[in-house]
């Protein structure tokens, strides 16, 4: 073997361990991106029509956090991020606007303020959400997802948030999405857990802990636009003003507690639905929504003025209020 070859083969391995060191290099210089998905209910749909469009523009999350609806989104997408994942989770939200199944049957004739009057620890039992996931999710760990997972519940007994980045990962998700009042608590290891939104709706604090430079937040509520409605002018107006405003308030602080070399990216929703909490209908039509409204401004950076969206009616507050609004004998109310 001549010298000249010797020395082809041996400068063979030296540049192909180069590109692999210039790779990393890339990459440790990359920003770490997350996907962050807060709760949002029925209005979950919007983070599936978010997440086509981040996915149609080749953004792709290092990590993805979720809190309960968001947990649900965030863990399809992590199993498969690509087009037949989103697929799935489009089936998932087609499913629910079908009652296939219902994940909150029909309540009947009874009023919403007397069914909640009742003895019970919820409205609902968990039992369809549970059909659903696990015939559409992969009855895996958490560890078995494709980009790293994790979401948040409630501990009830601590009163604080618990994470669960490990583990089954069916009961990690009814626990974060376990609504007091509407689902019952999950028990997992011994231990009573609500839906995480009670302590961290929008987990960004966590994705920065988990490394995040880059965040992309996929929130399907306007909190703003909530706070800003009609005077109060009920009791319960009062209790509702004073819930988004909370809300609203403890998403800005946070927000305004990032680190400066954190990039902050809120997707638009879309619309400013008025639903009730147990109204699944819309589902398609609040993902293709957010996805023309996420698309635009990734696009162009423009955020347009959101749509006002469907409505149900009556609307939550209404159906609350069917006690204490009926007509009198003279036929108004009082």
């Amino acid at each position: 073997m001549s010298a000249q070859h010797r020395s082809a083969q041996q400068r063979g391995p030296a540049r192909s361990a180069a590109r692999r060191l210039d790779a990393l290099r890339r990459r440790l210089r990359r920003p770490k991106v997350a996907f962050v998905l807060s709760g949002g209910g029925n209005l979950g749909a919007v983070q599936a029509g978010m997440l086509r469009a981040l996915y149609e523009h080749e953004i792709t999350p290092d990590v993805i956090v979720g809190c309960s609806v968001g947990a649900i989104n965030g863990a399809a997408f992590a199993a498969e991020p690509n087009q037949r994942g989103l697929h799935r989770l489009e089936r998932i939200w087609s499913r629910m606007a079908d009652g296939d199944p219902d994940i909150m049957p029909n309540r009947g004739f009874l009023p919403l303020a007397v069914q909640l009057a009742r003895k019970g620890e919820s409205l609902h039992s968990q039992d369809g959400l549970k059909e659903l996931l696990e015939s559409e999710l992969l009855d895996g760990a958490i560890d078995d997802l494709t980009i790293p997972f994790s979401c948040v519940a409630t501990d009830i007994d601590r009163a604080e948030e618990h994470w669960f980045q490990d583990g089954p990962l069916l009961p990690a998700l009814l626990a974060s999405s376990a609504l007091p009042g509407i689902f019952p608590p999950v028990q997992i290891a011994g231990r009573l857990y609500y839906d995480g939104g009670v302590v961290r709706e929008v987990p960004i604090p966590s994705a920065v802990e988990l490394g995040a430079t880059k965040i992309y937040l996929l929130h399907p509520g306007h909190l703003e636009s909530r706070a800003s409605e009609q005077p109060p002018k009920r009791p319960f107006d009062v209790l509702i003003h004073a819930y988004w405003t909370a809300r609203a308030n403890r998403l800005q602080d946070e927000i305004d507690q990032l680190p400066e070399f954190i990039e902050l990216i809120r997707l638009p929703a879309g619309s400013n639905p008025q639903l009730r909490f147990d109204d699944f209908s819309t589902g398609r039509e609040l993902a293709a929504l957010a996805y023309e409204a996420s698309s635009r401004f990734l696009e162009t950076g423009e955020t347009s003025e959101p749509v006002s969206g469907p409505s149900s009616l009556p609307s939550v507050e209404e159906d609350l209020q069917l006690d204490i609004d009926q007509p009198n004998s003279e036929g108004e109310n009082e």
